[in-house]
């Protein structure tokens, strides 16, 4: 059997892209990186700089005299359910890298003691002050990031992404930080990847490859309608005639 596989296959497929796909370079990066999470899109900057709100937050809450300054600018922006929602959405995130870091060993939960039992925080049980003083927080550093990313924007449902325009046409390509390093991609950038194959840049979570036409544009290109989905098409027209 040939030793020219399936990984072989789609490099060279991904070569020939750039000259063979009907849509243009922001339209194929846009396709490759639709199917990628929303956590996968939140910058690495972004992703640290909440860990060390959350981490000294921990320290307070710790400390039955400690004191956590929220960012006044933002305290009142959500309400409380919003708040809960928000350190939930962390909770989620910090368990598995318990999990990890447990199993590696590597840990510190500010106990004297390194050799005590490690501690797996339950951040819902945190007093609704603190919460909220770190959501506040939390804001403060996503405001800042995109005042200073000027072509980043950000969507709940969508995650970071890039709004790129060309030719009148208007993609919306979700950030990868381990490629993008806080830059917005250009055709030259794209095409490069797309040519070497690469996984991890325009390959997204999937290995996904645009030289045909691709018929989920709605998602990320905008002006594009979504498909009517609905079975019985016009039954509310004939009811209501």
């Amino acid at each position: 059997m040939s030793s020219f596989g399936a990984e072989h296959m789609k490099a060279a497929a991904a070569m020939l892209a750039p000259d063979h796909s009907p849509h243009p370079w922001h339209v194929r990066l846009g396709g490759y990186r639709v199917d990628v999470s929303i956590t996968e899109t939140i910058p690495q900057v972004l992703a640290d700089g909440w860990t060390a709100v959350m981490q000294d937050a921990v320290e307070v809450w710790a400390d039955a005299e400690g004191h956590f300054q929220p960012d006044l600018g933002f305290i009142e922006l959500h309400d409380d359910e919003m708040v809960d929602k928000r350190i939930a959405g962390f909770q989620v995130g910090y368990d598995k890298e318990w999990v990890r870091r447990d199993i590696g060993g590597l840990w510190h939960d500010f106990k004297e003691d390194e050799h005590k039992e490690k501690e797996r925080y339950i951040f819902a049980d945190m007093p609704m002050y603190l919460k909220r003083a770190i959501v506040s927080r939390w804001d403060a550093l996503h405001y800042d990031y995109m005042e200073n990313h000027t072509a980043a924007c950000y969507d709940k449902d969508f995650g970071y992404y890039w709004r790129i325009e060309e030719g009148g046409v208007v993609v919306r390509v979700k950030m990868w930080d381990g490629a993008d390093k806080g830059k917005c991609p250009d055709k030259k950038f794209s095409e490069d990847w797309e040519r070497a194959g690469v996984p991890g840049g325009l390959y997204g979570s999937r290995g996904r490859l645009v030289t045909g036409q691709v018929e989920d544009l709605w998602r990320f290109v905008e002006g594009v309608e979504a498909p009517d989905l609905r079975v019985n098409k016009g039954t509310e027209e004939t009811l209501g005639g």
